[in-house]
């Protein structure tokens, strides 16, 4: 989109979508009572702790805190961005989106996004035409054959070749598009085709946009691999290859295989195994780990046994430091000598490799191998070494169990008292931190608290607040002042349900909060919700009045009030 979605437009939209409906589509769900549920869609699980509720159009996640409206789910289930996300549902409610009178500049990059893109679709096209007629493309499918791939597989991925010459693109199609794609090389007055004479392997991102190319020579010429360039749509430390073809084949893999070349790639899937995607010849960045983990828990890395294998092996480990949130795996599967995934899986079988594969080091273990390889863990020196190269790294370990107990490992290798854990895991955090209790706590959570988590949960509520307390809002704390946020958005947008607080506050700096007030556990059964509310409202009114009263108290030592601040004053010592 050009301009900006308008936000009653994305209100509108997501009261008209059904998110049971909208779920159910993808995920069976099972009606209990007035919710419905069903194994969670975003984690492995054998006991359904996911919940939708269509009244409240939100779902939620009691295994591993997955939660949100239509928009949240489309983002997360079919891996949409957000305006692909708003665009899909859109799509299905009959409703064109309107852009922002305020926001309707032509993005001139986003037109030549759209213009490369089509290109190079039109190019891939051009080069698996090219593989099917071209005189010469027989030497590539001799090529491929040897390799063993066969012609479906070929035909999965889109293999193409592009033919010998100078022009053959040139010929075809716009030179300043070809250019700014990186498919064509000007230098001076020439102007070339960028892939010569070599088979083509078509990369794509995981919506099946054609970004890139890698080319591969059939014979001894140099280099063996060429790519695309850098360019406005293909950027190398973000996009892997292979990830559009693996979520076709299966939306939420197990595992994600991490290799080195294309031809592994394509050789696994060859071999039944469809979970593998190759880096574009650059090292794993934290973008590429990102990326995977957004489709799966675990991601084995495969890699050379040799000097620069275990090199790309420890780059890949520190790439996936901030990301090692709990629940999430990192193994590595180091290759036997003088292989690589595409000769080990022809010589061994499918079977044998995925076995290989589960006896794959996990994170920590290839940690600490890695660290005390050749230091002397019996002298003071080595321990100490072990403990200054170990604690930057731990420190981007995100905080959470797994951080403590590689805190706690690194304490019995470099001796007990030697590193103190940072005891960070023990907080399992389920409320909101921005002054909220954690869930299920037995702790009293603050008036103020509980009146918001229950206006956020049950938006009918609002009713229930009195001209009275509302005006005293906007003078509270920083909840309170929340509090009358929510009851004002509530009073303009009535009927509004959670999954539209929810996305009202996106982007916002409150976010959050709302977001995890949405999820905190009251404890209280449906019909004790009213009952608790007007308690806790009443205490917070108790609690408003005692801050003001002590407010004008501090004031009248300090200078004399106003005839109107000693009524209020006498009223509220009066209460």
């Amino acid at each position: 989109m050009a301009g900006k979605i308008p936000r009653q437009f994305i209100q509108e939209l997501i009261a008209r979508i059904d998110l049971v409906e909208l779920i159910d589509a993808r995920v069976p769900l099972k009606q209990v009572g007035n919710n419905f549920t069903a194994r969670c869609p975003f984690h492995s699980e054998k006991t359904p702790s996911f919940t939708v509720s269509r009244v409240k159009q939100f779902y939620h996640c009691f295994g591993c805190g997955a939660h949100g409206n239509a928009i949240d789910f489309l983002m997360g289930y079919d891996h949409l961005s957000f305006v692909e996300a708003v665009e899909s549902l859109a799509a299905s409610a009959g409703l064109k989106i309107p852009e922002d009178a305020q926001s309707t500049a032509v993005d001139p990059d986003s037109n030549l996004a759209k213009a490369i893109y089509a290109l190079q679709e039109a190019v891939s096209r051009f080069y698996a035409n090219q593989f099917r007629i071209h005189p010469e493309a027989s030497r590539a499918v001799a090529y491929l054959r040897g390799r063993g791939v066969t012609g479906e597989v070929a035909q999965q991925f889109r293999l193409g070749y592009a033919p010998p010459g100078w022009q053959n693109l040139t010929s075809e199609f716009s030179p300043e598009l070809l250019e700014a794609a990186g498919l064509m090389i000007v230098k001076g007055e020439k102007a070339y085709d960028r892939f010569r004479d070599r088979i083509i392997f078509p990369i794509r991102d995981r919506r099946g946009r054609v970004v890139g190319f890698g080319g591969r020579v059939m014979g001894a010429e140099t280099p063996k691999y060429l790519n695309s360039p850098e360019t406005l749509v293909f950027k190398k430390h973000k996009e892997v290859y292979g990830i559009y073809e693996l979520l076709k084949q299966s939306p939420r893999p197990e595992r994600i295989l991490v290799v080195e070349g294309y031809m592994d790639v394509i050789a696994l899937a060859q071999n039944g195994i469809f979970n593998a995607v190759a880096t574009l010849g650059t090292a794993t960045s934290a973008d590429h780990v990102e990326l995977l983990f957004r489709y799966t828990d675990e991601v084995v890395f495969c890699f050379d046994g040799d000097s620069a294998g275990q090199k790309a092996a420890w780059k890949a480990l520190h790439a996936s430091l901030s990301h090692l949130r709990d629940g999430r795996q990192i193994r590595f599967f180091i290759l036997p000598d003088g292989h690589d995934p595409d000769s080990l899986v022809r010589a061994e079988g499918a079977v044998s490799f995925v076995n290989r594969l589960d006896t794959a080091l996990p994170f920590s273990d290839y940690f600490f191998r890695c660290l005390t390889h050749r230091l002397d863990l019996g002298a003071l020196e080595g321990r100490a070494s072990l403990v200054n190269n170990a604690k930057p790294l731990i420190n981007k370990l995100p905080a959470g169990v797994f951080r403590e107990m590689i805190e706690t490992r690194l304490v019995e290798l470099a001796g007990y008292g030697a590193v103190e854990p940072s005891g960070k895991a023990a907080k399992i955090v389920g409320a909101p931190q921005l002054g909220g209790a954690p869930r299920n706590s037995r702790m009293q959570p603050s008036a103020s608290r509980m009146v918001l988590a229950l206006l956020v949960q049950n938006p009918e509520l609002a009713t229930m607040v009195g001209g009275g307390l509302r005006e005293r809002l906007c003078l509270a704390n920083k909840n309170g002042y929340l509090i009358e946020k929510v009851l004002r958005l509530l009073d303009e947008n009535p009927g509004l349900t959670i999954g539209g607080i929810l996305e009202h506050f996106r982007g916002a700096p409150e976010e959050k909060f709302i977001s995890n007030l949405m999820q905190w556990d009251t404890l209280l059964p449906q019909d004790g919700i009213r009952a608790e509310f007007s308690d806790a409202l009443m205490r917070f009114e108790r609690q408003l009045k005692r801050e003001r009263l002590e407010a004008l108290i501090k004031k009248s030592k300090e200078t004399q009030l106003s005839s109107e601040e000693r009524e209020e004053m006498r009223v509220l010592m009066s209460v």
